[in-house]
């Protein structure tokens, strides 16, 4: 469910849009994963001042942080991870012809590490290793993220989980169901009041359960029949009232 929209400014990216993001939403007791683009002191601290944990993805963008934390693993797996509190979780799926075995790393950073000082309440160093295999081929990949949640592998590997599923569970729908990446819409307010509707419709063709479809027989189903299109915009609670 998409809860919030920015627009970004023009000649900007999601780095300014975001903190406008977070202050609309209630953060308190909740965990806010980001892409790299968010890593950031600022947007971190943002995140911990609203009482909200975070997951922030490790890239190019933050160097500095992101060899420190490669440089920490490298230096405690050749120690066989005995120098830290060290959580370990794995998991694995086989469907549709592919296999993939996930193995989640999770790691307490040291109290005298230099980062800490940098991060607001950064505890915690996460490695995702998985495996994909797909007939004869084998990919590997890794990933490292940084979190102010202490080493709880099993709850941070899913909460990573959740944050790469919004590309299955959002963007693909709106691109399959709602052709958004072919819009060509010039009028800013246009485009962002455009992308919200899209959004709420989603969000509403989702909760309607009694359709066992995708989304886009959803909506076809919603152009055929009005009964079905009030159904999709009435509330379960208020149907079984």
């Amino acid at each position: 469910m998409t809860l919030g929209q920015v627009t970004c400014e023009q000649k900007s990216n999601e780095i300014t849009a975001i903190p406008q993001l977070l202050t609309m939403l209630d953060l308190k007791g909740n965990t806010v994963t980001i892409d790299a683009m968010g890593c950031q002191t600022e947007i971190a601290a943002q995140i911990r001042e609203q009482k909200g944990h975070y997951v922030l993805a490790l890239k190019g963008n933050q160097s500095s942080l992101k060899d420190d934390m490669q440089a920490l693993f490298d230096v405690e797996a050749e120690r066989n991870i005995s120098g830290v509190k060290h959580h370990v979780f794995e998991s694995s799926n086989f469907g549709h012809g592919r296999m993939e075995e996930r193995t989640c790393h999770v790691l307490e950073i040291p109290k005298d590490h230099p980062q800490r000082e940098k991060w607001r309440d950064l505890k915690t160093l996460v490695v995702t290793v998985s495996r994909r295999q797909v007939d004869e081929k084998e990919t590997w990949e890794s990933r490292l993220f940084v979190s102010s949640h202490p080493p709880r592998a099993k709850f941070l590997a899913e909460a990573i989980r959740r944050h790469w599923s919004i590309e299955n569970s959002q963007h693909w729908i709106l691109d399959v169901t709602f052709g958004e990446d072919h819009r060509r819409q010039q009028d800013r307010n246009g485009a962002s009041n455009l992308a919200a509707v899209r959004r709420l419709s989603t969000s509403l063709l989702r909760q309607e359960t009694t359709l066992k479809r995708g989304a886009k027989c959803k909506r076809m189903n919603c152009a055929l029949d009005p009964n079905y299109l009030l159904k999709v915009f009435t509330p379960p609670e208020t149907i079984d009232a």
